[in-house]
């Protein structure tokens, strides 16, 4: 089989592919061996066909996750060389209806975007019935996007409810209130926090006094004036800012999040202002309030969309380095300050 896992809601997309490894690690006993993570960042089509062309050792399958390669096979988020993007895109194309029936290819991307031809023909793929002629697995397709502000509460209590727990309405809309109060949530911090609450409540209900009382209201004038640091190069208000939310408490793997879902936001309404789509429509577009829109535009102009490319991989590189222990936190958004702030490369970007 071959899936693809891709959309906005990153958290939705890891907990997919945490519960395809855990199921595949009681099905197989052999699991260790028969299981593969890669970095599709840099890897070959090549490197993919040996990961996944491997007999299966003792055992009935072979699961091979591969974070990021699809992407790249996109003209304005992906390879910036044409001719590498399309030799990456026509070697993919070539390879996947022929990966073995004894893999599961579990390919994980964030959003992609239209013009990607192999994610064209895996949706392709996945819609019809059966393999067609010459595929010799079939494909599954599922895209994942975040709950909208005004369903952030009914996630909140299914959640609650999926932990043996149980939250009052109040409770549910106070925390989505305190943890998104005019945008996408950070669904890691949103579940961590359900988590907190219900140890604090044992085996009574999670009451909005609870709420009130353990959770801190995210500050999302301060991340827009971080990030306003950052568009200015203003390094010192950029530095003074990111460690006054560190010191105050915040994770830096949260921080790191609202840092990056900025950028995100920011990157999408350049694309908009570029393709002369009207500002009237960039509200609806981004999934966010009409002043929130506004305010991203006046960021948006001052950066290059080059340029928040360039950080938005950073962003990632910084993400999977501290999930994996390679980076340490602090130093890593420290770095990253002074390189959107500095003078040399990052600037010429601009």
């Amino acid at each position: 089989m071959i899936e693809l896992l891709h959309g906005a809601d990153a958290f939705a997309v890891a907990e997919r592919v945490q519960a395809m490894r855990a199921a595949f690690a009681a099905e197989d006993a052999m699991a260790e061996l028969n299981a593969s993570v890669l970095d599709g960042a840099r890897l070959t089509v090549p490197e993919l066909r040996a990961a996944a062309d491997a007999l299966p050792f003792m055992g009935g399958r072979r699961l091979v996750v591969v974070r990021g390669l699809v992407g790249r096979c996109s003209a304005r988020s992906g390879e910036k060389n044409k001719e590498r993007r399309t030799a990456l895109a026509n070697a993919l194309l070539a390879y996947l209806p022929h990966v073995p029936p004894t893999t599961d290819l579990v390919l994980v991307e964030g959003e992609i975007e239209t013009d990607n031809p192999v994610a064209g023909w895996l949706r392709t793929a996945a819609g019809r019935a059966s393999p067609a002629d010459g595929e010799a697995n079939a494909v599954v397709a599922r895209a994942f996007d975040p709950p909208p502000p005004e369903r952030l509460p009914a996630w909140i209590t299914a959640r609650a409810v999926g932990r043996g727990g149980a939250f009052a309405p109040a409770a549910s809309s106070a925390l989505a209130a305190a943890l998104a109060p005019d945008g996408p949530a950070d669904l890691w911090r949103v579940d961590s926090e359900v988590e907190k609450l219900l140890t604090w409540a044992g085996e009574r209900r999670v009451e909005a006094d609870d709420v009130v009382r353990l959770v801190a209201p995210i500050d999302t004038e301060n991340v827009y004036r971080l990030i306003e640091a950052l568009a200015e190069r203003d390094g010192p208000a950029a530095a003074t800012l990111l460690h006054t939310f560190l010191s105050s408490g915040e994770e830096p793997i949260s921080l790191l999040s609202k840092i990056a879902r900025q950028f995100h936001q920011l990157a999408h309404v350049r694309a908009l202002m570029d393709g002369g789509v009207p500002p009237s429509e960039h509200a609806r577009a981004v999934g966010v309030p009409p002043f929130v829109a506004r305010k991203l535009a006046t960021q948006a102009r001052r950066f290059s969309a080059p340029f928040l490319d360039a950080a938005l991989k950073r962003l990632l590189d910084i993400d999977v380095g501290i999930k994996t222990g390679r980076t340490v936190a602090v130093t890593a958004l420290d770095l990253f300050v002074a390189g959107v702030c500095g003078t040399g490369a990052a600037a010429r970007t601009r």
